[in-house]
C-alpha cells in the first residue's frame, strides 16, 4: 500500500487533504502532521511514496517558508531524492525555486478544487520515480542507526531484541522492534519470513532444503531454519 505524508499546520485543511487522499482510487495509507518534529520522525521510520507539504507552517512568522526547508532536508536522504512532492501554497514567489531546485511534482494553490487535487495525487502515486536502495533507521540509546535493505542478509528476533546480520559480516542489535514492524518498514518483496522469529533476504539464498527445513545462504553466510508453519508457503514461493 502506498504511503502519503501530509504536513499542514491548519487542522481543518490537514483533515480535508487527508480525506481527499483516502478517497482516491489508489489505495494509500495517510500520515498527517501539523508539526515538523513528528513529520521528520515519520520520514525516518516509514518509507513515504508521496509528500504533500504546505510551504507556510507557522503563520506567526513573517515570510515563513519552513515547508520548503522540510522538503530540502528530505531530498538529502538518498531514497527520497526523487519521491514525488506536492506543495500546498497560496504564494507565487517560491514556485520557480521549488520546481527547479526541489524537483516538486506539482502544486496545490489555495483555494483548491477537490477533483483537481485528487487527480494530481493519483498521478503522483502512479509516478514510477527511480528505484534506489531503501534505508531503514533505528533508534538505540539516543543514537540513530541506519542500514541499507540490500545489505541485510537475515534478521532474527530473540527475547525482544532484533539482530540484523549484514553482508559486511556486521550484526546490529535493536531492542523492542518486532519482525512485523521491520517487514512493514522495509516494504520489500526481497524479505521473506521463514519462521516466527526470522526473516531472510531472498537475494542471499543459495538453496532451500525443505526436507530438513533449512535455507542455505550464499558465500558462507550461514543458514536459517524454516518454521513448520512456514514450510508450505515457502514451497509455493519457490516452486
Amino acid at each position: 500500500m502506498k504511503k502519503v505524508l501530509i504536513l499542514e499546520d491548519n487542522p481543518v485543511m490537514l483533515e480535508h487533504l487527508s480525506n481527499i487522499v483516502k478517497e482516491t482510487k489508489t489505495k494509500a495509507c495517510v500520515f498527517s502532521f501539523d508539526n515538523l518534529k513528528d513529520a521528520y520522525q515519520c520520514v525516518m521510520e516509514r518509507r513515504i511514496d508521496l509528500f504533500i507539504v504546505d510551504i507556510i507552517l507557522d503563520v506567526s512568522l513573517p515570510g515563513d517558508s519552513s515547508g520548503l526547508r522540510f522538503i530540502e532536508n528530505v531530498r538529502q536522504i538518498n531514497h527520497y531524492a526523487f519521491t514525488p512532492v506536492i506543495v500546498v501554497t497560496s504564494l507565487q514567489d517560491p514556485k520557480l525555486y521549488a520546481y527547479e531546485n526541489l524537483h516538486c511534482y506539482g502544486f496545490i494553490e489555495k483555494p483548491f478544487d477537490n477533483k483537481q487535487v485528487s487527480l494530481l495525487v493519483e498521478q503522483a502515486l502512479g509516478f514510477p520515480g527511480v528505484t534506489l536502495s531503501k534505508t531503514l533507521y533505528f533508534q538505540k540509546e539516543g543514537v540513530t542507526l541506519a542500514v541499507e535493505c540490500e545489505d541485510i542478509v537475515y534478521v532474527e528476533s530473540v527475547n525482544h531484541v532484533l539482530s540484523i546480520y549484514t553482508r559486511q559480516n556486521d550484526v546490529m542489535h535493536i531492542p523492542y522492534i518486532t519482525i512485523k514492524k521491520l517487514l512493514e518498514d522495509a516494504d520489500s518483496p526481497d524479505f521473506i519470513q521463514c519462521s516466527r522469529s526470522t526473516i531472510v533476504n531472498r537475494r542471499y539464498i543459495n538453496n532451500v532444503d525443505f526436507s530438513n527445513r533449512i535455507i542455505h545462504l550464499k558465500d558462507g553466510m550461514g543458514r536459517v531454519d524454516i518454521g513448520i508453519t512456514f514450510k508450505n508457503s515457502l514451497k509455493e514461493m519457490f516452486r
